[in-house]
Protein backbone atom coordinates (compact mmCIF):
# COMPACT_ATOMS: atom_id res chain seq x y z
CA UNK A 1 0.00 0.00 0.00
CA UNK A 2 2.88 2.36 0.84
CA UNK A 3 3.35 2.27 -3.22
CA UNK A 4 0.01 4.01 -3.80
CA UNK A 5 0.13 6.54 -6.18
CA UNK A 6 -0.61 9.57 -3.33
CA UNK A 7 2.71 8.26 -1.51
CA UNK A 8 4.67 8.45 -5.06
CA UNK A 9 3.45 12.42 -4.72
CA UNK A 10 4.65 12.65 -1.43
CA UNK A 11 8.29 11.03 -2.30
CA UNK A 12 8.47 13.81 -5.22
CA UNK A 13 7.66 16.36 -3.16
CA UNK A 14 9.70 15.98 -0.97
CA UNK A 15 12.27 15.81 -3.64
CA UNK A 16 11.08 19.31 -4.59
CA UNK A 17 11.92 20.85 -1.43
CA UNK A 18 15.16 18.95 -1.10
CA UNK A 19 16.23 21.06 -4.66
CA UNK A 20 15.47 24.60 -2.90
CA UNK A 21 17.76 26.63 -0.73
CA UNK A 22 16.05 28.66 2.02
CA UNK A 23 14.32 28.69 5.53
CA UNK A 24 11.18 27.89 3.34
CA UNK A 25 12.40 25.13 1.50
CA UNK A 26 14.04 23.37 4.55
CA UNK A 27 10.93 24.04 6.07
CA UNK A 28 9.20 22.23 3.37
CA UNK A 29 11.90 19.38 3.81
CA UNK A 30 11.70 18.93 7.20
CA UNK A 31 7.80 18.48 7.59
CA UNK A 32 7.81 16.07 4.77
CA UNK A 33 10.25 13.96 6.69
CA UNK A 34 7.89 14.47 9.48
CA UNK A 35 5.28 13.04 7.49
CA UNK A 36 6.86 10.31 5.93
CA UNK A 37 7.55 8.79 9.24
CA UNK A 38 3.91 9.12 10.18
CA UNK A 39 2.88 7.19 7.22
CA UNK A 40 5.71 4.65 7.51
CA UNK A 41 3.33 3.66 10.54
CA UNK A 42 -0.22 3.46 9.25
CA UNK A 43 -1.66 0.04 9.21
CA UNK A 44 -4.23 1.05 6.46
CA UNK A 45 -5.88 3.64 4.61
CA UNK A 46 -8.51 4.66 1.80
CA UNK A 47 -8.63 6.89 -0.63
CA UNK A 48 -10.15 8.73 -3.70
CA UNK A 49 -8.26 10.29 -6.54
CA UNK A 50 -9.77 12.18 -9.88
CA UNK A 51 -8.25 12.76 -13.01
CA UNK A 52 -8.87 14.71 -16.39
CA UNK A 53 -7.46 15.52 -19.28
CA UNK A 54 -9.09 18.95 -20.94
CA UNK A 55 -8.52 21.57 -23.51
CA UNK A 56 -7.97 19.00 -26.65
CA UNK A 57 -10.32 17.84 -29.23
CA UNK A 58 -11.88 15.13 -26.85
CA UNK A 59 -11.90 15.53 -23.06
CA UNK A 60 -11.31 12.41 -20.84
CA UNK A 61 -11.86 12.34 -17.08
CA UNK A 62 -11.43 9.22 -14.56
CA UNK A 63 -12.19 8.42 -10.92
CA UNK A 64 -10.81 6.18 -8.65
CA UNK A 65 -11.30 4.98 -5.15
CA UNK A 66 -9.54 2.39 -3.37
CA UNK A 67 -7.46 0.96 -0.04
CA UNK A 68 -5.62 -1.28 1.41
CA UNK A 69 -2.93 -2.99 4.34
CA UNK A 70 0.86 -1.72 4.69
CA UNK A 71 0.90 -3.83 8.31
CA UNK A 72 -0.22 -6.82 9.65
CA UNK A 73 -1.97 -9.77 8.80
CA UNK A 74 -3.52 -8.93 5.35
CA UNK A 75 -0.41 -6.35 4.43
CA UNK A 76 -0.23 -5.91 0.91
CA UNK A 77 -4.11 -6.83 0.37
CA UNK A 78 -5.34 -3.42 -1.60
CA UNK A 79 -7.98 -2.83 -4.08
CA UNK A 80 -8.99 0.07 -6.68
CA UNK A 81 -12.29 0.79 -8.34
CA UNK A 82 -11.80 3.35 -11.73
CA UNK A 83 -15.23 4.79 -13.38
CA UNK A 84 -15.01 6.20 -16.42
CA UNK A 85 -17.61 7.54 -19.26
CA UNK A 86 -15.31 8.21 -22.01
CA UNK A 87 -12.22 5.65 -21.71
CA UNK A 88 -13.74 2.85 -23.28
CA UNK A 89 -14.84 1.44 -19.61
CA UNK A 90 -17.63 2.20 -17.44
CA UNK A 91 -16.10 0.94 -14.29
CA UNK A 92 -12.86 -1.08 -13.53
CA UNK A 93 -11.92 -3.52 -10.52
CA UNK A 94 -8.59 -4.49 -9.47
CA UNK A 95 -8.49 -6.77 -6.19
CA UNK A 96 -5.52 -7.91 -4.94
CA UNK A 97 -5.72 -10.60 -1.99
CA UNK A 98 -3.04 -13.05 -0.22
CA UNK A 99 -1.17 -12.16 -3.75
CA UNK A 100 -4.14 -13.52 -5.68
CA UNK A 101 -5.51 -10.61 -8.64
CA UNK A 102 -9.18 -10.56 -9.65
CA UNK A 103 -9.93 -7.85 -12.21
CA UNK A 104 -13.10 -6.86 -13.83
CA UNK A 105 -14.37 -4.46 -16.67
CA UNK A 106 -18.04 -3.06 -16.72
CA UNK A 107 -19.61 -6.33 -14.55
CA UNK A 108 -17.31 -9.05 -16.28
CA UNK A 109 -14.94 -10.67 -15.05
CA UNK A 110 -11.62 -11.10 -15.84
CA UNK A 111 -10.11 -13.52 -14.08
CA UNK A 112 -6.92 -13.52 -12.13
CA UNK A 113 -4.15 -11.09 -13.51
CA UNK A 114 -0.38 -10.56 -13.13
CA UNK A 115 1.16 -7.50 -11.26
CA UNK A 116 4.21 -6.09 -12.17
CA UNK A 117 7.39 -6.95 -10.44
CA UNK A 118 7.51 -3.75 -8.73
CA UNK A 119 10.64 -3.50 -5.74
CA UNK A 120 11.17 -0.14 -5.50
CA UNK A 121 9.32 1.91 -2.37
CA UNK A 122 9.79 5.12 -4.08
CA UNK A 123 10.12 4.98 -7.56
CA UNK A 124 10.90 8.84 -8.38
CA UNK A 125 14.12 8.35 -6.30
CA UNK A 126 15.91 6.99 -10.05
CA UNK A 127 15.17 11.10 -11.04
CA UNK A 128 17.28 13.36 -9.66
CA UNK A 129 14.58 16.26 -9.59
CA UNK A 130 16.97 18.97 -7.52
CA UNK A 131 18.04 20.94 -10.38
CA UNK A 132 14.33 21.53 -11.91
CA UNK A 133 12.72 23.19 -8.85
CA UNK A 134 11.50 26.54 -9.53
CA UNK A 135 10.09 27.44 -6.46
CA UNK A 136 8.55 26.00 -3.14
CA UNK A 137 5.70 27.75 -0.61
CA UNK A 138 4.60 26.29 2.67
CA UNK A 139 1.12 28.05 4.67
CA UNK A 140 0.28 26.88 7.85
CA UNK A 141 -3.19 27.00 9.29
CA UNK A 142 -5.17 26.23 6.55
CA UNK A 143 -8.41 25.49 7.66
CA UNK A 144 -9.93 22.35 5.71
CA UNK A 145 -13.24 20.23 6.88
CA UNK A 146 -12.76 21.50 9.96
CA UNK A 147 -8.84 20.37 10.43
CA UNK A 148 -5.80 22.22 10.41
CA UNK A 149 -3.41 21.73 7.78
CA UNK A 150 -0.25 22.99 6.50
CA UNK A 151 -0.22 23.24 2.66
CA UNK A 152 3.50 22.59 0.89
CA UNK A 153 3.52 23.70 -3.06
CA UNK A 154 5.99 22.85 -5.50
CA UNK A 155 7.16 24.12 -9.05
CA UNK A 156 8.97 21.90 -11.35
CA UNK A 157 10.51 22.58 -14.49
CA UNK A 158 8.63 19.87 -16.72
CA UNK A 159 10.62 20.61 -19.93
CA UNK A 160 13.73 20.37 -18.56
CA UNK A 161 12.63 16.99 -16.58
CA UNK A 162 11.62 15.81 -19.77
CA UNK A 163 14.95 17.28 -21.76
CA UNK A 164 17.17 15.88 -18.89
CA UNK A 165 17.38 13.15 -16.70
CA UNK A 166 13.37 11.40 -17.50
CA UNK A 167 15.34 11.17 -21.40
CA UNK A 168 18.41 9.31 -19.26
CA UNK A 169 16.22 6.93 -17.51
CA UNK A 170 13.72 5.92 -20.35
CA UNK A 171 16.04 6.20 -22.82
CA UNK A 172 14.14 8.99 -25.09
CA UNK A 173 15.00 11.71 -26.77
CA UNK A 174 17.77 11.53 -30.06
CA UNK A 175 15.42 11.12 -33.11
CA UNK A 176 12.32 10.11 -30.90
CA UNK A 177 9.81 12.37 -29.06
CA UNK A 178 10.94 15.29 -27.51
CA UNK A 179 8.11 16.18 -24.21
CA UNK A 180 9.83 19.14 -23.33
CA UNK A 181 8.34 20.53 -26.46
CA UNK A 182 5.05 20.38 -24.95
CA UNK A 183 5.17 20.04 -21.03
CA UNK A 184 4.56 23.07 -19.35
CA UNK A 185 6.10 23.81 -15.38
CA UNK A 186 4.20 20.91 -12.96
CA UNK A 187 2.52 22.55 -9.83
CA UNK A 188 2.22 20.12 -6.71
CA UNK A 189 0.41 20.54 -3.63
CA UNK A 190 0.11 18.67 -0.89
CA UNK A 191 -1.64 19.18 2.59
CA UNK A 192 -0.67 17.84 6.12
CA UNK A 193 -2.63 17.14 9.01
CA UNK A 194 -0.64 19.48 11.67
CA UNK A 195 -2.41 17.14 13.89
CA UNK A 196 -0.82 13.52 12.72
CA UNK A 197 1.36 14.78 10.21
CA UNK A 198 0.09 12.68 7.87
CA UNK A 199 -0.62 13.45 4.07
CA UNK A 200 -4.62 14.38 3.64
CA UNK A 201 -4.82 15.67 -0.05
CA UNK A 202 -2.71 17.38 -2.89
CA UNK A 203 -3.05 17.41 -6.43
CA UNK A 204 -0.72 18.12 -9.79
CA UNK A 205 -1.46 20.39 -12.57
CA UNK A 206 0.71 19.50 -15.92
CA UNK A 207 0.14 22.14 -18.71
CA UNK A 208 1.06 21.08 -22.50
CA UNK A 209 0.61 22.23 -25.97
CA UNK A 210 0.05 19.75 -28.52
CA UNK A 211 0.01 21.19 -32.22
CA UNK A 212 -1.16 24.21 -31.18
CA UNK A 213 -3.63 23.41 -28.82
CA UNK A 214 -3.25 23.97 -25.02
CA UNK A 215 -4.42 21.15 -22.63
CA UNK A 216 -3.94 20.52 -19.22
CA UNK A 217 -3.83 17.80 -17.41
CA UNK A 218 -5.21 18.07 -13.64
CA UNK A 219 -4.86 14.90 -10.65
CA UNK A 220 -6.58 15.41 -7.32
CA UNK A 221 -6.60 12.64 -4.47
CA UNK A 222 -7.77 12.30 -0.91
CA UNK A 223 -6.87 10.01 1.68
CA UNK A 224 -10.71 9.27 3.59
CA UNK A 225 -9.28 7.04 6.47
CA UNK A 226 -5.83 5.85 8.23
CA UNK A 227 -6.23 2.70 10.69
CA UNK A 228 -9.69 1.39 9.71
CA UNK A 229 -11.43 -1.49 8.36
CA UNK A 230 -11.13 -2.00 4.52
CA UNK A 231 -14.22 -2.66 2.85
CA UNK A 232 -12.91 -5.11 -0.51
CA UNK A 233 -15.57 -4.56 -3.29
CA UNK A 234 -16.71 -8.06 -4.82
CA UNK A 235 -15.32 -8.57 -8.70
CA UNK A 236 -18.23 -9.90 -10.25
Amino acid sequence: MRRVFALLLLTATAAVAAGCSGAEAKEAQALLVQSNAAFADVRSATFTARMSLTGGPRELGMTMSGGGYAHGRRAGDFYVLATSDNLGFRDLILVNRSGRVSMSVDGIPLGDVPLPNTTADNPIQLVDLSQYVKEVDVEHGKLIDGELMTKLTGVIDTAGLAKGALADVTGAGGDGLDLSKSLGDTRIVLYLSEATHLPMRGLVDVPMDVAGEKIAMHLDFAYTSYDQKVDFPRVR
